[in-house]
């Protein structure tokens, strides 16, 4: 009886090591309160699941930092709330910012082939309006509001950076985004098809942005920068997606020319994963720098 249960014992250390850095068990205690509004819905009237956001606020916040964040899932997968009873995300990312005064609003949009790509990124541009109108509700400052995404996210918040356009035609003023912080980014679609194997395009190129090479660099942030830029924050891992490295290398580059001064992180150990798991963990190598990036002053939006 005593080594059955050592060995259950043994058996369920060894679970827990296996799964500590998926669970609520990586994740490093906030010592701030903060509210939590859940499930909000970012389009008047629908009752579309993806149509939903949340919002983290330090508790008593007044003209708080704003970050709007963006999730990923090469625009095909994920949402708000990701496989949240194994990862904790992305509640984790919304924590960890709200912890550090940052007012902190989490949406899900629309996938492929649910809808088109422009019907998704108009979902992201229908939940930033709702930020900015918003965010004072919850104490924030919505003059100090800044964009977030990891991954397919860091590329649909790259591409509103980098085209006025996408506000300016919803009725949105492009000068309230004060700076964009592009985690783990795609930032050139011809590159990535360039960099990619027969399986990936007919999972996610093809669907999502179709055979034309035009439309790939119609949706390519690299692509569309231009002078003058607003403040940007780039970060990856050493070990994320090989192909993503040299497009936030080429993204730095492109910005400098503009006239732009992008400041760049490397997380140390980080594959594409970790930089979003490891937001609010034990072992956070990220969100400070985070923190610091929007608590600086910078210089006016467009």
């Amino acid at each position: 009886m005593g080594a059955a249960l050592g060995l259950t014992a043994l058996a369920f250390a060894a679970f827990v090591f296996a799964v500590r850095d998926l669970t609520f068990l990586r994740l490093s205690p906030i010592d701030r309160p903060i509210v939590v509004a859940r499930d909000v819905v970012y389009r008047p009237g629908s009752t579309n699941p993806k149509h939903r956001l949340d919002v983290f606020a330090p508790k008593d916040a007044h003209l708080a930092p704003v970050i709007h964040f963006v999730h990923g899932g090469y625009w095909v997968g994920g949402d708000k709330d990701y496989r949240a009873w194994v990862t904790s995300l992305y509640a984790s990312v919304g924590r960890a910012l709200a912890a550090r005064g940052i007012v902190t609003v989490v949406q899900s949009y629309r996938l492929v082939p649910e809808a088109s790509f422009e019907d998704l990124l108009d979902d992201v541009m229908a939940g930033l309006r709702w930020t900015e109108e918003h965010a004072s509700e919850y104490g924030g400052d919505p003059r100090q509001i800044f964009t977030m995404g990891h991954s397919a996210g860091g590329h649909l918040v790259a591409l509103a950076a980098a085209d006025d356009s996408l506000h300016t035609s919803r009725g949105m003023d492009p000068s309230l985004v004060r700076g964009t912080i592009a985690v783990s980014a795609v930032w050139d679609l011809v590159d990535m098809h360039a960099t990619q194997d027969a399986a990936f395009q007919e999972r996610v190129t093809y669907p999502v942005f179709g055979h034309d090479p035009a439309r790939w660099e119609r949706f390519s942030p690299l692509l569309r920068l231009k002078a003058p830029v607003r403040r940007f924050l780039i970060v990856n891992g050493t070990r994320d997606y090989p192909y993503l490295l040299p497009q936030a290398e080429r993204a730095n580059i492109r910005l400098k020319e503009l006239g732009g001064a992008p400041e760049v992180y490397l997380a140390q150990g980080n594959d594409h994963d970790a930089m979003v798991l490891k937001i609010g963990a034990r072992d956070d190598n990220v969100t400070d720098v985070i923190a610091r990036f929007v608590r600086e002053p910078g210089p006016a939006s467009r």
